[in-house]
C-alpha cells in the first residue's frame, strides 16, 4: 500500500483516447507514476508476467465499463487484488451505480468515482483514496445516501477548489498552455487572439494561483508545473461519513 512516496500506478481503461489522457494527467503530478496501461485486466496480468517491476504497484485505475454488472465489478476487483499484494483499486465510472459502488467497497476497493467529477485532479484523487476510507465523489455519495443498509464509513472527495478570480479568458488560456501543452502560437490562433494576449493571460493565471495559494513545491518546479498543480488540487476539509445507517444524521 502507498507508503508516503511516489504512487505507482497501473491503467485499466478501454478507451484509447481517455487511457492517454490519463496518463497526462497522471504525469504532471510527480505524486504519482504511471507504470503501466493496458485494455483490459487480462493485458495487465500479460504485462505483469513479462515485467517484474510491476509487482509493486500501489494503485490500479479500473474503468468500471470493463465489467457487465455490480457482481462483475466485484469480481474483477479481487481478481486484480489477489494477484498484487496490497494494491489499492480505484474504480473510475461514467455513470453513477449505487449497486457498483456498494459491490466495490464490499470486494475491497479504495474508491468508486464519476469520472467527470474528478476530472483533471485524477492524482490528487488517488492520493485520497488511498489515504483514506471508502472514497466515493459527491454524486455517488448522494445516490447512495438514500440507502438504509450499513456501509460502513466512506469518504467524500472533497471538490477542486475554485479561483473565482480568473477570468474565462485567463482560464482558457491556462487549460490551453498548461494543461493540454499547446505552445502560446497555437492557443492564440485557438482563442482569436496575439501570442502576445496569450502570454499576458498565461501570466495572469500563474499570478492569481500563486497568490491564492501557500504550498510549498519542489524548488525546480517549472511555473507550468506549479500552475497545473494548483489547478488541480482538491479543496479542504473533507468529509467522512460515520458507520451509521446510510441516511442517518452524522
Amino acid at each position: 500500500m502507498f507508503n508516503g512516496d511516489t504512487i505507482r500506478i497501473f491503467v485499466i481503461e478501454r478507451d484509447i483516447y481517455a487511457r492517454q489522457a490519463m496518463v497526462s494527467y497522471l504525469s504532471w503530478d510527480r505524486r504519482t507514476r504511471v507504470v503501466g496501461t493496458a485494455s483490459s485486466p487480462h493485458g495487465m496480468f500479460a504485462d505483469k508476467n513479462r515485467d517484474a517491476a510491476l509487482t509493486r504497484l500501489d494503485a490500479v485505475l479500473l474503468d468500471t465499463s470493463l465489467a457487465s454488472g455490480a457482481d462483475a465489478l466485484a469480481g474483477l476487483i479481487r481478481l486484480i487484488m489477489n494477484q498484487f499484494n496490497d494494491v489499492g483499486v480505484v474504480c473510475l465510472a461514467h455513470q453513477v451505480d449505487a449497486e457498483e459502488a456498494l459491490a466495490a467497497k464490499a470486494a475491497g476497493a479504495r474508491a468508486y468515482l464519476m469520472r467527470e467529477e474528478v476530472g483533471l485532479g485524477l492524482a490528487s484523487a488517488v492520493k485520497y483514496a488511498l489515504t483514506h476510507p471508502f472514497t466515493v465523489t459527491g454524486e455517488v455519495a448522494r445516490c447512495i445516501a438514500g440507502g438504509s443498509s450499513h456501509i460502513g464509513p466512506i469518504a467524500v472527495l472533497p471538490e477542486r477548489r475554485s479561483f473565482p478570480r480568473l477570468t474565462d479568458r485567463v482560464e482558457q488560456a491556462l487549460w490551453l498552455c498548461v494543461v493540454e501543452g499547446l505552445p502560446a502560437s497555437i492557443a492564440a490562433e485557438e482563442m482569436g487572439v496575439s501570442v502576445s494576449t496569450v502570454r499576458s493571460y498565461i501570466k495572469e493565471g500563474y499570478r492569481i494561483l500563486e497568490a491564492e495559494d501557500d504550498t510549498i513545491y519542489p524548488m525546480d518546479a517549472s511555473p507550468a508545473e506549479r500552475a497545473f498543480l494548483r489547478y488541480t488540487m482538491l479543496d479542504q476539509p473533507y468529509y467522512v461519513k460515520p458507520a451509521d445507517p446510510v441516511g442517518s444524521a452524522a
